[in-house]
């Protein structure tokens, strides 16, 4: 089936290399045809582009997949009881290259799902099969290629950075970004490929679905079954099924997926190759950790070049046959309309969010200015969020004490907070069942090692190592019964943070050498964390490059005072750092925004700091306090703390400065 497949997409690939030399391999479609949702633009040097030719290779002299059986009986002649006999033995198919540790990808798996609604969007809802036969339209031009995606959102210069170092050979956008990404295209002399919306509807109408609200699960009238080979979805070759237009589970277990470049918080992006084999252990392991299933709805206002918004809230839902609701962009108001089910129906409901430290910071001060003052709403909105929303999750950034207390107060819900990167997905989380102290979401805390994930914790001074395992159906992970609280650990440790794992990525891109330093001779991944256990659970205290402070013979951790900074009243957003001294090695300087009814002619920092010394040691008190209007942080609510101390102090933290008064403050302050 692989040669039968490469054969088809070289003939793909000859037409449109060829030009009119090969319109004797296949005819040409007209642009307002069945090819209407894609036009494709060739740059030619000068900055002429031209629209390029699109072939169909499509045969009709194909074996019918409901002949030829030779199962033990014939399936019936009934046009349900095929489709469901068709389903059975593709259910059967993709176990089996389960059970051979083979990978079936998300968009394999979208035929096990069909017509069930997967993805709503401001244009309507659109069904697994949808999305599925939109993905085949795109197999000739994608076919082989690793998905880079990008944010509309970032400068151009960044966004050709990218490209360039990505080495990318064609450029996919939507009509409302080719202003964007027409001129990148131009510049960097790349074909450019524009859809839009119609390439789901393509073949006959919206079948499976309807947009504008309808119900994607109706099937229309005169749809046959998706399974049906007319719909060429499925094949019988041989007597045995094949999914059309997708290369065997050998393919996908061998092959990469996805380049995720980092946030670039701590140094310059790198390109994570990230394998379809990365993808299965990491969507594998969260949907049995959250219990995700097919009955789920999710709301996703996330980045979608990011792993948290492109594998955690998109393609984990779709994996298992849940629905993902997706709003173009973050907004307090709509989230709260969906989580509160405001003029929604049923279809439109959803009972999983996903969400970042600003985001939840944000929604509760919609909250306090929408709901706040009224008892009964606020009664309302904890009662529903409780009964109705099963899980909300909190990641990308750390969630400081004072929101995950205030959400729990307004919810309900206990956000599960949970610890990853680019490079390895998601590896510890916190539980989602909560039954005793142990297994409980701990604010600060991120839990354990998910399923298949190893976890070692070195004491660099010591030498002294702690490894921790994750287990699906064990400790952590065993779902339900009382006696499956786990056994808890009686070491205390803390130091630098490895992983190991199936979803740990392959390499950075084109960058042997940073690959190599990355891991250690036992193959375990420096995720250049610094991590505590105690108390059976997990706490990151943060980046060693930058949120380990060495001051005064002490390691002090940027994110346990910037987690108290978090708790006084008059604080809205705040970043501790460590800088060059003389006399401290380090000084721990803050860096504080006031919430907007705080003047800062009359916020008192000897005040704060006396606050202080009822939550941290001595040593942990900032030597130095800077006030500004505000904090810049991505849109993963990331903070890059060296251009901040670049911001802030310029060229004069590449020597040791002088101590300053602990009371200073800085410009920028908030008007």
């Amino acid at each position: 089936m692989t040669k039968f497949m490469l054969a088809r997409r070289c003939l793909e690939v000859a037409t449109d290399t060829l030009g009119t030399a090969a319109n004797t391999l296949a005819p040409r479609l007209s642009a307002a045809g069945p090819f209407g949702w894609m036009k494709q633009y060739h740059t030619l040097p000068g900055g002429v582009r031209t629209q390029g030719r699109t072939y169909s290779t499509q045969t009709d002299s194909r074996k019918s997949a409901t002949q030829g059986f030779d199962d033990g009986d014939r399936p019936p002649v009934d046009p349900e009881t095929v489709h469901a006999d068709l389903l059975r033995r593709l259910t059967k198919l993709y176990e089996q290259e389960v059970a051979r540790e083979l990978i079936v990808p998300p968009f394999k798996q979208a035929l096990l799902y069909g017509e069930k609604a997967a993805v709503r969007d401001q244009v309507g809802d659109f069904s697994f099969i949808q999305l599925y036969e939109a993905v085949k339209r795109l197999a000739a031009q994608i076919s082989k290629c690793c998905a880079v995606p990008l944010n509309a959102k970032y400068p151009a210069d960044l966004l050709e950075y990218y490209i360039k170092d990505s080495d990318a050979s064609l450029l996919l956008t939507t009509p409302e970004f080719l202003p964007l990404a027409e001129p990148l295209a131009a510049k960097l002399q790349k074909p450019l490929l524009v859809v839009n919306h119609d390439l789901i509807h393509t073949n006959g109408g919206v079948a499976g679905g309807t947009t504008n609200g309808g119900d994607a699960a109706a099937p229309m009238a005169d749809v046959v079954s998706y399974l049906d080979p007319t719909r060429e979805n499925l094949l019988q070759l041989n007597d045995t099924l094949v999914v059309e237009s997708a290369l065997n589970g050998e393919f996908y277990r061998d092959a990469n997926a996805l380049i995720l470049y980092t946030s670039g918080t701590t140094g310059k992006p790198k390109g994570v190759v990230l394998s379809y084999a990365n993808l299965d252990a990491q969507l594998r392991a969260l949907a049995h950790a959250w219990q995700v299933s097919a009955t789920d709805s999710v709301l996703h206002t996330l980045p979608l070049n990011h792993v948290h918004g492109t594998i955690n809230a998109l393609n984990l839902p779709l994996a298992v046959g849940a629905k993902c609701v997706m709003l173009p962009k973050f907004d307090s108001s709509s989230v709260w309309s969906y989580l509160l089910n405001v003029n929604m129906t049923t279809k439109e409901r959803v009972n999983v969010f996903m969400g970042v430290p600003t985001m939840y910071g944000l929604l509760i001060r919609e909250y306090d200015s929408v709901f706040g003052k009224n008892a009964r709403m606020c009664d309302y909105v904890k009662t529903h969020c409780k009964n109705k929303i099963r899980l909300m999750i909190s990641g990308s950034a750390p969630l400081p004490g004072n929101i995950f207390a205030r959400w729990n107060e307004i919810t309900g819900h206990r956000l599960l907070e949970r610890y990853g990167m680019t490079e390895i997905g998601m590896a510890i989380s916190n539980p989602y069942v909560q039954d005793g102290e142990q297994r409980s979401r701990k604010q600060g805390c991120v839990g354990m090692p998910l399923p298949g994930v190893s976890v070692r914790i070195v004491e660099q001074e010591s030498g002294r190592t702690l490894t921790l395992e994750g287990r699906e159906n064990e400790g952590f992970w065993k779902s339900g019964a009382a006696d499956s609280t786990p056994k808890q650990q009686e070491d205390t440790i803390a130091g630098q943070l490895y992983v190991k794992g199936r979803s740990v990525f392959r390499e950075y891109w084109q960058k042997p050498q940073e690959t190599a330093s990355e891991f250690d001779a036992d193959g375990w991944f420096r995720t250049g964390d610094t991590a505590r256990y105690e108390s059976g659970t997990i706490r990151i205290l943060g980046r060693t490059s930058v949120d380990i402070i060495k001051s005064g013979g002490f390691k002090l951790s940027a994110l346990e005072i910037e987690t108290a900074l978090h708790e006084h009243p008059d604080t809205s957003d705040v970043a501790v750092l460590g800088l060059p001294d003389e006399t401290w090695g380090q000084r721990v300087v803050a860096v504080i925004s006031l919430r907007d009814h705080v003047a800062a002619e009359s916020f008192s920092i000897p005040k704060l700091l006396v606050w202080l010394e009822q939550k941290l040691p001595k040593q942990a008190i900032p030597k130095e306090v800077r006030l500004v209007g505000e904090i810049p942080r991505n849109a993963m609510g990331k903070i890059n703390k060296r251009e901040l101390i670049d911001r802030l102090y310029g060229d004069s933290t590449a020597t040791a400065t002088p101590t300053p008064p602990a009371s200073s403050t800085a410009g920028d302050s908030k008007p």
